[in-house]
Formats: C-alpha cells, sequence, structure tokens
C-alpha cells in the first residue's frame, strides 16, 4: 500500500514538474538544464557595469521616495548605501536595476515586520534570534556543504523534519539568517547562485503539515 501510494505522489511531482517545464520557453527550457547539469553561466561583470549599474539603483531609488528606505537611511544610511550590500540585489537579478530595487524594497519591509522596526538599517545577530529561532537554527534544518558542484556552486540541504512543529515566523528568521548573514556574504553565491537539496523525512502515515505557508513563501 505504502508503495502505492508512494508511485502515485512520484508521478503526481513528475507530472507537476513536467507541466511547469512545458510553460518555459526554449531558451527558458534550456538554461534550467545546464543549471541542473552544473553548466550553467555564470554572471560575468566588469567595473564598468558594476559602477553603471549601482549608479542607475541609485537613481531609481531616490526617484521612487520610498517610506521604509527612507527610514532605513534615516536610522543608519551607510548601512542601505553600502556598494556591497545592494550588489546582492543587483546580482540576484543579474543586473535588472528595477527588480533589483524592487527586491531591496521587499527585503526591508519584511526585516521590519519579522525583526522589528529598528533592526531595518543593521546587521540581525544571534541575539536578535528567540529561543525558538536558536532552536531551529541547531536543529540541522540547513546543512551546508564543505565543498562546491562542478560549476563552483555551494551545495546547501535542507530537511523538513522540524518544519510542521515550528512557528512560520521562526522559520522565516531563520532562512533569514542563514541565506543573507551566511551565504550571501559568499561573492561565489552572489554570482552563481547555490544548490538546494530538500530532503522530505515525511512519511504517508504521518505527513508534515506547513504552517502559513504562504507567509514562508514570502
Amino acid at each position: 500500500h505504502n508503495d502505492t501510494r508512494t508511485r502515485r505522489e512520484m508521478k503526481s511531482t513528475e507530472d507537476f514538474l513536467a507541466s511547469e517545464m512545458s510553460k518555459l520557453s526554449v531558451q527558458e527550457r534550456s538554461k534550467v538544464l545546464d543549471d541542473l547539469h552544473c553548466v550553467g553561466e555564470e554572471l560575468k561583470e566588469t567595473p564598468e557595469m558594476i559602477e553603471a549599474s549601482l549608479a542607475e539603483f541609485d537613481r531609481v531609488l531616490r526617484e521612487r521616495n520610498e517610506p521604509i528606505y527612507n527610514l532605513a537611511t534615516s536610522q543608519n544610511r551607510s548601512y542601505v548605501e553600502d556598494p556591497s550590500f545592494r550588489l546582492r540585489f543587483l546580482r540576484a537579478n543579474l543586473h535588472n536595476v528595477h527588480k533589483s530595487v524592487n527586491q531591496m524594497i521587499g527585503f526591508l519591509s519584511r526585516k521590519e515586520k519579522y525583526f522589528g522596526r529598528d533592526k531595518i538599517a543593521r546587521d540581525v545577530t544571534l541575539d536578535d534570534l528567540d529561543e525558538d529561532d536558536i532552536e531551529l537554527l541547531l536543529s540541522g534544518l540547513y546543512h551546508i556543504q564543505d565543498g562546491t558542484d562542478r560549476s563552483g556552486r555551494v551545495v546547501v540541504y535542507f530537511t523538513n523534519h522540524l518544519v510542521g512543529l515550528s512557528r512560520a515566523e521562526s522559520i522565516i528568521r531563520v532562512n533569514y539568517f542563514i541565506f543573507f548573514n551566511i551565504l550571501s556574504q559568499m561573492p561565489s553565491v552572489q554570482t552563481k547562485g547555490i544548490v538546494l537539496c530538500y530532503y522530505d523525512l515525511s512519511t504517508p502515515m504521518q505527513p508534515l503539515s506547513f504552517p502559513s505557508l504562504d507567509t514562508v513563501l514570502e
């Protein structure tokens, strides 16, 4: 019975992936397959490209006059104007400036929501995590592999053994700490991304529930 259910779930997953792949253009599909087989292109930058993107980033920000950004600059202007901070968003969006600005504004807004208004313009530390967050952080939910894949990408393993037992807010804060404080500081992660391997430790008899999934996916 369990084998039949497992095969049915695998078939459902395969059908979903096939459906999503069919929605991609030939170029997008080729890029996905290249990434999967470790032959994806690394972001190529020049000093001139970085300088131009940062200048346009600053122009767009000033033009938009976002309240959350103005609040951040009033707290610690050097933090949000630091080129290394802004480059994380530019590299994540292949130097598409408008997408990068949107992502940074969303990042600051969610940082305010989950860590507090007074922390949007400074680094989050372990002291900003509560007991539940720390327990989750130390639980083995994430494991960063010592080596890389053939493309030089960092490999991260994620298990769901505590997801169904944890508050969505704790998962979000731990995700922030892992991805922003640790992974996104690595230059190779900024230009190449990561490989995320997901291990499902639930069983057909005891499926895990995901609290506030839409909130977690934020």
